[in-house]
């Protein structure tokens, strides 16, 4: 079967999942980096968009809201004498600026979508994340308004060359992660096929758990993309998977009992 057709199937059908039982190993493998490659192009489509996102918020911002400033020796300084917050009521997107040292990353980080240049860091959150940027670790660097704005209006063309190179170090690493998951799956599956006296050995396991980790790992995928937070997101990425590799393996005939009766000689 076509591995984009498998790929349909493990969404929807156990019954034909279970019969994938009987393939080669190096086409589930294929199958894997297949499913981390969609997986990870969901997620650095929404990553990237983002960081646009996030550059052209910034750059007007810059040109619009803030006066002078400089970034020397990791210390942003300015001439105002209290915090500038500018709110975006309908993208829910909050710019915060400040000198002073009124503000700290923890107020900060307790808006949902916001960007904020503090005295000593910058500070970028969205809706599952937040990442504090000490000026100190770009070395030692001078930059001033002129110097910034005519860097953000160059990140299009940035992000282009730096998307790519994320997309394959962030690829690489979540496959690593799937294929040890996968392989810890099959060891759950030992126990559940023995359970069900399903006879079917570690590798029948094996590419069996590679196709139940599809709803998971799509859905998680999806849900990241577009900023939605899952409570308990861990242990439901493995209930889901528990319960569909259950299902696979439940539409696998029962292991024949062994004869009582002796087979007379002829």
């Amino acid at each position: 079967m076509n591995i984009f057709k498998q790929l349909g199937k493990s969404i929807y059908s156990p019954k034909d999942v279970a019969l994938f039982r009987f393939q080669g190993i190096g086409k589930t493998i294929g199958y894997v980096f297949l499913l981390m490659f969609i997986s990870t192009l969901i997620t650095s489509i929404s990553l990237g968009m983002d960081f646009l996102n996030w550059a052209s918020i910034t750059n007007t911002k810059i040109i619009n809201d803030l006066p002078n400033f400089e970034l020397k020796n990791g210390i942003l300084t300015s001439e105002i004498k209290s915090p500038i917050i500018k709110e975006d009521i309908e993208s829910g997107f909050t710019f915060i600026f400040d000198t002073t040292g009124e503000v700290s990353a923890s107020d900060v980080s307790k808006h949902s979508n916001a960007i904020g240049l503090l005295k000593k860091e910058a500070i970028l959150v969205n809706e599952t994340d937040s990442q504090r940027l000490p000026y100190s670790s770009f070395g030692n660097i001078t930059l001033n308004k002129d110097t910034v704005v005519g860097f953000t209006d160059k990140l299009d063309s940035i992000v282009l060359v730096i998307l790519p190179i994320l997309f394959i170090f962030i690829y690489l690493f979540q496959s690593s992660l799937k294929f040890i998951g996968v392989s810890f799956l099959a060891l759950i599956g030992i126990m559940v096929a023995k359970q069900m006296n399903r006879k079917l050995r570690y590798q029948n396991l094996w590419i069996l758990s590679a196709y139940a980790v599809t709803i998971p790992t799509l859905f998680f995928a999806i849900t990241d993309a577009l900023k939605i937070t899952i409570p308990f997101a861990f242990l439901l990425y493995w209930a889901t998977a528990i319960i569909v590799l259950y299902l696979i393996i439940k539409e696998i005939p029962k292991a024949k009992a062994p004869s009582n009766e002796e087979q007379l000689p002829e």
